[in-house]
């Protein structure tokens, strides 16, 4: 029989697929934290917004008087609370475009995938399941999805001899 069959198809493959999954585990983590800062921002400068509108709209003059009287202030509370909410409310929608022009939650989706997928593929190359042909196909589907992750982790090369032909 021919020594590329007999052989163990995980040589120089596990490596790699390790070494990707490190690349994605480390993305899900980094971009994960990223996104969820972002949605936390965006909730709570669009709640501050709508607080501090509504407040000056429910109270009224009464309300902003009182503002304006009780901290000694020099500018109508009005102002300063139409203002801050302006602030708060620009800050939601940066937050929200950050999150849309980035793509993080496709992202995040197509990368939780592709470690399920190496993870999947790891164990079959260690068990035999794949010969190197379907493992390698396996491995370059993979990468081909998770193009937009940038590779960390160092990617060990291909046995540095050629496996020997009978």
């Amino acid at each position: 029989m021919n020594d590329l069959v007999t052989e163990n198809p995980g040589d120089g493959l596990i490596p790699r697929v390790v070494a990707k999954r490190l690349d994605v585990e480390r993305y899900l983590r980094a971009v994960g934290a990223r996104h969820r800062r972002l949605i936390t921002l965006t909730i709570i400068t669009a709640a501050i917004a709508t607080l501090l509108t509504a407040s000056a709209a429910f109270g009224g003059k009464p309300f902003a008087d009182w503002l304006t009287a009780t901290f000694n202030l020099s500018t109508p509370s009005w102002r300063i609370l139409c203002g801050v909410a302006a602030v708060c409310s620009l800050t939601a929608a940066v937050a929200t475009q950050l999150q849309t022009s980035r793509n993080y939650t496709e992202h995040i989706a197509r990368a939780q995938k592709a470690k399920a997928s190496l993870e999947i593929l790891e164990v079959a190359i260690a068990f035999d399941h794949l010969n190197r042909h379907e493992a390698t196909s396996e491995y370059l589907k993979i990468i081909e999805t998770t193009s937009f992750i940038e590779p960390v982790a160092a990617v060990p090369t291909w046995p540095a001899t050629p496996p020997a032909s009978s």
